[in-house]
């Protein structure tokens, strides 16, 4: 990977700067965002090497220039973190908003196990700087939930990192076959913190200021949307004009092409184009909550000027950081006066489908005679999923103290935080040993190189006469001192003589 000044294009002849040696590299990237690194002119590579000759893949974080790996940068310190697997062929890599972690997905084309059809996937966290550890990152596997507390199994759909790097790290990640399950994860320890349940999504979108979260099944899905909210981890209710709860199920934008958050947070955009679909061009507009915007004193554009294949792209105007400030959902509309409190409530909670009674003297399927239910509503039932499945993970690490005791409701955990002085105590016990471990490996060192030139010098007699004849030399120097004066290697040189007289007769030369 070679490093260029990016102020000297332009020039006439442009040279890079430095090379970071990875054998085998296929990809590397680097963080869209990492201030903090880089004002100390230091910045994170991610680096991908696939699997060559029953050698496993790897992927690496790195950290130019100082810690690219000894074995292939000799004169830099060790590599951030590496993690190595099988059954990776590429390697994409999601970076967190601060760039100080990533996640690694990994695909292959086949799928050995013959699970899927379209191949296998994993997802990996590599950590910049470990919190279970004092030195180096980290690599996690994150765990993928399924249904019935089993894993999830199938392909993953999309991984997404929550954008605001003010708040504490969290990433959502939707895995699994159809109807697939959506999981938060805790952006430290890649534990699951909560479940959105399945439903027939394949896409996350976030919100610039990270409360809202878009729940998608775009692509080959119907378009089903969920719209939540990340602060209550709840989905957001939805509201008409007059004040009536609709409820949160949600709403469908069939053949999304294009779509986004707005740098308010407040609208959400679907639109269909041109070359990816040919009918039905346009754009349709959504509140935060999934509410389709018809106002045309908001919707300044006729759709139907771009059908069917006029529409190329559409996007909001981006804004700086700090123009729009981060909102929490609007309450509820007052209900008029005199209108009861269940009133609303009633199309929130719409009473469930009766069960299908077959008529009288027509046959009726097996599968259908328990259930109880239309070939109709059971296709409904497979298609939009179990959402109400959506729950909290509790970390295991919450669950119980030592010995396997559960805590007493409302007790803290026990805090088992080691001291600024244990953590500098054992940081230096670490460099200590760090450092007899080179030592140790630097004598070995020389050694071994005084020992192959000894062997080199033993094939050739005219050079080992030369070296003998040097020691002997050197020897009658030492017998001229004073015996008090020598020290240990000295002595044991005098000792040598005999043995020397007696390898030059050998020798012969």
């Amino acid at each position: 990977i070679r490093v260029y000044d990016g102020h000297a294009f332009g020039e006439e002849e442009v040279k890079y700067d430095d090379r970071i040696r990875c054998k085998g590299v296929t990809a590397f990237s680097l963080p869209p965002n990492s201030e903090s690194l880089s004002l100390e002119e230091k910045y994170i590579i991610s680096t991908f090497v696939p699997e060559t000759k029953g050698k496993p893949a790897r992927v690496s974080l790195l950290q130019y220039p100082d810690k690219l790996g000894t074995t292939e940068n000799p004169k830099s310190g060790d590599l951030l973190v590496s993690k190595s697997f099988y059954q990776a062929e590429e390697c994409s890599v999601n970076w967190s908003p601060k760039g100080d972690a990533a996640l690694a997905l990994t695909t292959t084309s086949v799928d050995t196990s013959g699970d899927s059809y379209y191949g296998s996937s994993n997802l990996f966290l590599l950590l910049s700087e470990s919190r279970s550890s004092i030195v180096g990152g980290e690599a996690l596997a994150v765990p993928l939930p399924g249904a019935n507390g089993k894993a999830s199994v199938g392909p993953i759909h999309d991984v997404s990192w929550m954008p605001n790097g003010t708040k504490p790290p969290v990433f959502c990640v939707v895995s699994g076959k159809m109807p697939s399950m959506a999981s938060l994860h805790d952006g430290y320890t890649a534990e699951p913190t909560f479940l959105f349940g399945n439903a027939h999504r394949n896409t996350i979108v976030w919100s610039d200021h990270g409360r809202f979260v878009t729940l998608g099944g775009f692509g080959n899905l119907a378009g089903g949307m969920d719209f939540y909210d990340r602060n209550k981890l709840k989905k957001i209710p939805q509201f008409d004009p007059n004040g009536a709860n609709l409820g949160a199920n949600g709403n469908t934008a069939q053949c999304a092409v294009g779509y986004g958050w707005s740098p308010s947070s407040r609208f959400f955009m679907v639109s269909t184009t041109t070359p990816r679909m040919n009918v039905d061009n346009g754009v349709r507009l959504y509140k935060y909550n999934g509410l389709e915007i018809c106002d045309k004193s908001i919707i300044s554009w006729d759709n139907e000027d771009f059908k069917p294949n006029q529409l190329l792209a559409a996007e909001f105007v981006p804004a700086s950081k700090g123009v729009y400030p981060d909102r929490p959902q609007t309450p509820p509309p007052r209900r008029p006066d005199g209108e009861s409190a269940s009133a609303p409530a009633a199309a929130a909670s719409a009473p469930a489908s009766a069960a299908y009674v077959p008529p009288v003297g027509r046959y009726v399927p097996p599968s259908a005679r328990k259930s109880g239910m239309s070939l109709a509503d059971r296709m409904r039932k497979e298609r939009e999923g179990s959402t109400v499945g959506a729950t909290k993970v509790i970390p295991k690490g919450l669950v119980s103290v030592a010995n396997g005791k559960r805590l007493p409701v409302g007790m803290a955990p026990a805090d088992d935080k080691k001291s600024k002085s244990a953590i500098k105590r054992e940081r230096a016990k670490l460099a200590k040993q760090k450092a007899e471990l080179a030592e140790k490996e630097e004598k070995e060192r020389q050694e071994r190189e005084e020992k192959e030139k000894l062997e080199a010098a033993r094939n050739d007699p005219v050079k080992r006469t030369k070296k003998l004849k040097k020691i002997l030399k050197q020897i009658d120097g030492l017998k001229e001192k004073d015996a008090s004066t020598l020290n240990d290697d000295q002595k044991a040189k005098l000792a040598m003589e005999e043995d020397v007289l007696k390898e030059l007769a050998e020798l012969n030369v």
